[in-house]
């Protein structure tokens, strides 16, 4: 069970729940390189949309916790730890309260696990929490008596099973939206199950379209808009599963880029006009190294990260052996290569309802 919140971060005296966001830059310069896992290494000349940390942090019944997202392809679990201090001590928390996410963004700097190229990012890695750090301050400054409530929607006809239009990806959009007790928007958590790799071998830094759907949702008074890559091991989007002669949006430009998020945005929209406030929730948190999975639970959200990567069908069964919860799962936070991803064999009776035990904090 979490700890007590230092007194400063306690809530109001009617002991409900309280929020705040913030978000900041964490694009590289221009000229350092980046290695994007389809097509190497090369100098970025340009920047088409910076990259960002957006950082949540709630406040009920006397704890404070805090959500972390980053537009990169994953973060290994040493950095990780780094950011999830950096964060708690901004937030007036505790680490284990912190729960880190990606977007799965293949245009990005070497976050992830094995990334090559370290040691040319290595003041940018050290500083790299910092900056998440000082999002979280931003977030911890102005928090606001405030409501959540989850749900989720369908997508459907944007992505594809890696091997064919056969297999069954993962359709859902699940939102979750924090409102001001007057019903203002604070911000938005979204998942959706399809891994950012859309734009080509250009040299622009991107956050792909988890990027741009955020920016359309912030752009329509969301509030920030924070994304969770989705259980996206065996998921292409469009129509690109292997070997496919015919593919659309074969030019992997911008225009392709907005296609999907402009679509994303527009559903995360619709489902979070029909979510439900509460602003009396509990919150949770649980974690299992040996598993690499940390979990967050606020009301009947449960936010579940897994480090390793799991095809489509792990968050389709996990969702359903926890009927009573709104579950955004977050895999391959750690970022391994796709590859390891695409024929995986997992035990789904064995994994998800162990995940399950943990996601309901037993």
């Amino acid at each position: 069970m979490p700890q007590e919140a230092s007194p400063d971060s306690r809530p109001g005296d009617d002991g409900l729940l309280r929020a705040g966001a913030g978000r900041a830059p964490i694009t590289p310069p221009v000229g350092f390189e980046v290695t994007n896992l389809e097509f190497g290494s090369t100098p970025t000349t340009g920047i088409d949309d910076d990259l960002l940390v957006r950082v949540l942090v709630f406040d009920a019944e006397g704890r404070r916790v805090a959500i972390c997202s980053l537009d990169v392809w994953g973060i290994d679990p040493q950095l990780q730890s780094e950011i999830r201090s950096e964060v708690a001590k901004s937030a007036g928390t505790h680490a284990p309260f912190v729960w880190v996410t990606c977007t799965g963004n293949a245009t990005s700097p070497p976050t992830w696990v094995d990334a090559p190229q370290r040691d040319a990012y290595e003041h940018y890695l050290s500083y790299l929490p910092q900056v998440c750090g000082g999002a979280a301050a931003h977030a911890a400054n102005n928090m606001h008596p405030a409501a959540i409530g989850a749900n989720a929607g369908q997508l459907t006809d944007v992505t594809t099973g890696v091997a064919g239009p056969g297999e069954e990806a993962d359709n859902a959009v699940n939102v979750c939206s924090i409102a001001t007790a007057q019903g203002e928007n604070i911000a938005q958590l979204f998942s959706f199950s399809c891994p950012a790799v859309i734009r080509g071998d250009d040299g622009r830094w991107t956050g792909d379209f988890p990027a741009y759907a955020s920016w359309a949702l912030e752009q329509a008074g969301r509030g920030i808009a924070a994304f969770a890559r989705g259980s996206d091991a065996d998921v292409r989007p469009y129509n690109w599963w292997r070997d496919n002669q015919n593919r659309s949006h074969t030019s992997r430009n911008a225009q392709d880029v907005q296609a999907l998020g402009l679509l994303l945005a527009t559903q995360a929209s619709t489902v979070a006009n029909n979510v439900e406030h509460r602003r009396n929730v509990s919150v949770e948190v649980a974690s299992d190294d040996d598993l690499g999975v940390r979990v967050l639970r606020i009301g009947n959200l449960a936010c579940i990260g897994l480090d390793r990567p799991q095809p489509s069908v792990f968050a389709r069964h996990l969702r359903k052996a926890m009927p009573r919860s709104r579950a955004i799962v977050s895999t391959n936070v750690a970022g391994h290569p796709p590859e390891t991803g695409e024929e995986l064999d997992v035990d789904l009776e064995l994994d998800t309802l162990e995940v399950a035990r943990l996601a309901g904090i037993q």
